[in-house]
C-alpha cells in the first residue's frame, strides 16, 4: 500500500510541477509556494518508497532467519568432511556508479555532459561448496549458498569444523550451510 501511496504522490508532485512551469495566469498569486508543495509532496513519495523496500527486504531476511531456526532442532547435524568436499568460486565482477559523483550528478540533473559517465568496476568475492554425503548405500549432493569470501578461505572454514551442514530428517531436500564464527 505504501508503494502505491508514493508512487501516487510522485505522480502528482511530477504533474504539479509541470503545471506550475506552464501556467502564466495570475489567478494564484504564489506559484512558488506550489512548487516547494509538490517538491515536498514528491519526496515524501519516494521516502515511502524506499521505506516500503527496506521493509520489505527486512522481512524476507527475518522468514529466512525463521525458516532456519525452525530447522535447525529437527535436522541431522553433519560435520563437513574436507575430502568430500569441492569448492566453487562464484567471483565476479560488475560496473556500478560511482558513489562519490552520483549525488553530484543529481545536483546537476543528470547532465553526463558535464560531469562524464562515472562508473567504476566493483569485484565482488564469493564462493561456494559441494557437498557429498554417503548414507548406506545412497549418495547425496549438497550445494552451499554463495560465502562472502574465496575458495582457500571457506576451505580453511570446513579444516577448522567452523562449517556445519544441517539436513532435514524428513525432508532431505531441506538443508543449510551454518557458519560458526
Amino acid at each position: 500500500m505504501k508503494t502505491i501511496i508514493g508512487y501516487l504522490l510522485l505522480i502528482v508532485s511530477f504533474l504539479g510541477i509541470i503545471f506550475f512551469r506552464r501556467y502564466s495566469g495570475t489567478v494564484i498569486s504564489y506559484p512558488i509556494f506550489w512548487y516547494i508543495l509538490f517538491l515536498i509532496l514528491g519526496l515524501f513519495g519516494i521516502w515511502l518508497l524506499v521505506n516500503s523496500t527496506k521493509r520489505a527486504e527486512k522481512k524476507l531476511e527475518n522468514s529466512a532467519s525463521l525458516e532456519v531456526e525452525r530447522l535447525k532442532p529437527v535436522s541431522e547435524k553433519i560435520e563437513l568432511n574436507f575430502d568430500f568436499c569441492e569448492f566453487k568460486n562464484g567471483s565476479y565482477s560488475h560496473q556500478v556508479d560511482d558513489k562519490n559523483t552520483s549525488s553530484l550528478k543529481l545536483i546537476a540533473l543528470g547532465s553526463s555532459a558535464l560531469l562524464g559517465d562515472k562508473t567504476i568496476t566493483e569485484n565482488v568475492v564469493q564462493s561456494s561448496l559441494i557437498y557429498t554425503h554417503t548414507v548406506g548405500d545412497k549418495t547425496e549432493k549438497y550445494i552451499s549458498q554463495s560465502f562472502p569470501f574465496d575458495q582457500k578461505t571457506l576451505g580453511y572454514y570446513v579444516l577448522n569444523n567452523n562449517l556445519v551442514l544441517y539436513v532435514d530428517r524428513v525432508d532431505r531436500t531441506r538443508y543449510f550451510f551454518d557458519l560458526k564464527r
